[in-house]
């Protein structure tokens, strides 16, 4: 394109100064040379301005051809990537297993997957939005094109290896529909799905989701709580979302053959050992046991809500998997 704009200044300049014609004048001969238009010259030639007028055309010739492979090439190479880059992104989504299938990447899918991302879990990012697939690969996280109430689209999302599903694009008739969806595909996938209001999050209870969040419910909240309650909402953030302090709030779940099965609390340690405090027990049954007490059996598959230091936590995590010899 450059190029061709300094051919144009200088034909333009060469008929000023070989036939002495005005400017338009001179300006019009070159376009319609180089466009080969057809029209007849603006003045009669003499030698000099047809020798000119060969120069300039042969010229314009080589630039536009030029141009026109840069142009092919560019576009070529884009498609290329893509396809490639469309082929990566399948096969990265094939080896996944027991991740999570994120639906949309609005404000509030975003921070899904920034969460999701800082703690290890695999997940993929649906979203209809060509822009938005690509500021997800932009972001790091693996990415796929197609709307969510799609089949075709959550199969190829992996949802039959996958552990879990959150509907969160911004149509709640949407978040329903995802939600049917999915739990048609595999009735014992975990859903979670964002509501808006009352209505849509009665709607996704009954189209068969296990959680639903009302964002706008929960930061109302959040903001009263602020004011009522400051210090519980600063040890909550602490606990929970300031990762460059040394508290933290962990789930840790109590696996086959862990040392700690058939023990009650007092007796496995935890709080002597490891200086970490069970705030709260899920057991396989879904009964949440808050506070307890100090002679509560630890079972297999049970979830201890633990606050502690992370470096005491992550042992106690070990702890857990190890066998007593």
């Amino acid at each position: 394109m450059a190029f061709l704009l300094i051919i144009i200044v200088l034909g333009t300049l060469g008929y000023v100064a070989i036939e002495g014609w005005g400017f338009l004048d001179a300006l019009y001969m070159t376009v319609i040379t180089l466009t080969t238009t057809g029209y007849s010259e603006v003045h009669p030639l003499n030698t000099g301005g047809r020798i000119f007028t060969i120069v300039v055309l042969t010229s314009g010739f080589f630039a536009t051809v030029v141009a026109v492979g840069a142009l092919t090439h560019f576009l070529i190479e884009s498609q290329i990537i893509e396809i490639f880059g469309r082929r990566r992104m399948a096969k990265e989504i094939q080896a996944l297993k027991d991740h999570y299938i994120i639906c949309g990447y609005g404000r509030i899918g975003k921070v899904i997957a920034g969460e999701l991302a800082s703690n290890d879990i695999p997940f993929v990012v649906v979203d209809s939005s060509y822009e938005k697939v690509e500021e997800i690969t932009m972001d790091g996280y693996i990415a796929l094109l197609g709307n969510s109430v799609d089949e075709s689209v959550l199969v190829s999302a992996g949802i039959m290896r996958a552990r879990g599903l959150i509907a969160c694009v911004s149509t709640p008739a949407d978040n329903v529909y995802i939600t049917l969806t999915a739990r048609a595909l595999k009735p014992d996938i975990f859903v979670m799905g964002r509501a808006n209001d009352e209505t849509s999050e009665k709607r996704l209870i009954s189209a068969g989701a296990d959680k639903v969040v009302s964002p706008y419910s929960i930061g109302g909240r959040r903001m009263a709580n602020i004011i009522l309650k400051p210090a519980v909402v600063e040890f909550i953030d602490i606990a929970v979302g300031r990762k460059d302090l040394m508290l933290a709030i962990e789930e840790i779940t109590i696996c086959t053959g862990s040392s700690l099965i058939g023990k009650t609390i007092v007796d496995s340690g935890i709080k002597k050992s490891y200086g970490v405090i069970v705030v709260a027990i899920l057991k396989m049954g879904g009964k949440m046991i808050f506070n307890p007490e100090t002679t509560s059996k630890i079972d297999e598959g049970d979830v201890l809500v633990a606050l502690g230091e992370y470096e005491n936590l992550k042992k106690l995590a070990r702890a857990c998997l190890i066998k007593e010899r």
